[in-house]
């Protein structure tokens, strides 16, 4: 398989996923049309996760779309990380629909909420890990081309590990203390700015990666 026939599959997944976030998006039944906006401001949880589930979705896209154009060949190994990569990235939509929902659900149900939140974050996290382990492989395999910067997509391959390993202690610790987790990801930016500030640092002349998915 060539870098471009696995790019447009993969671009074809990321592009439907991306299209089935906005029909997770709970619509009001004909009784509540007298109340749309109770509705939606009830809903509003929704809204919020789907444009973090967009971001997050467009994001690992970008960077999967800049690996490939930078590829020569693909190996066995990187056609295996797909599996898991296209399979969270479908299996996302179904998690931020669920934890919206339980987000909006006023009922006795803690543990439930903090489990549905738990998958979603734990969903992107699985993404973040298998891009870094996609930039990774890159490299160890001598899959780049000669216009490439190997210490650009090293530094590409921290992020993504960095900031899986922070979604990833955002999912256990979902589970007690719930909505209150979702602090870290605003540490996101900050994880990014210091794996870039330590790689400059033992990198002279490093070329700085923008936010994930943007390199």
């Amino acid at each position: 398989m060539t870098p471009e026939r696995v790019g447009m599959f993969s671009d074809a997944v990321f592009a439907i996923a991306i299209t089935l976030l906005v029909l997770e998006i709970p619509r009001p039944e004909e009784a509540q049309f007298g109340d749309l906006a109770g509705f939606l401001a009830e809903r509003q949880g929704s809204f919020m996760a789907f444009a973090l589930a967009f971001l997050m979705l467009w994001f690992s896209w970008r960077a999967h779309h800049t690996l490939f154009d930078q590829l020569h060949r693909v190996t066995q190994p990187v056609l295996l990380l797909h599996v898991p990569l296209l399979l969270f990235a479908a299996f996302l939509p179904y998690t931020m629909n669920l934890w919206s929902e339980m987000s909006s659900f006023h009922g006795d149900g803690e543990a439930s909420k903090g489990l549905a939140l738990a998958l979603f974050a734990g969903t992107e996290a699985i993404l973040m890990f298998c891009q870094g382990a996609l930039f990774t492989l890159a490299l160890a395999q001598g899959l780049l081309n000669g216009n490439a910067s190997r210490r650009r997509m090293g530094t590409s391959a921290w992020v993504y590990w960095g900031c899986g390993v922070l979604w990833a202690v955002s999912a256990v610790l979902a589970f007690s203390v719930g909505e209150d987790s979702t602090y870290l990801w605003m540490a996101t930016p900050v994880v990014v700015a210091v794996i870039v500030f330590v790689r400059r640092r033992f990198a002279p002349g490093l070329v700085q990666p923008e936010l994930p998915g943007q390199t």
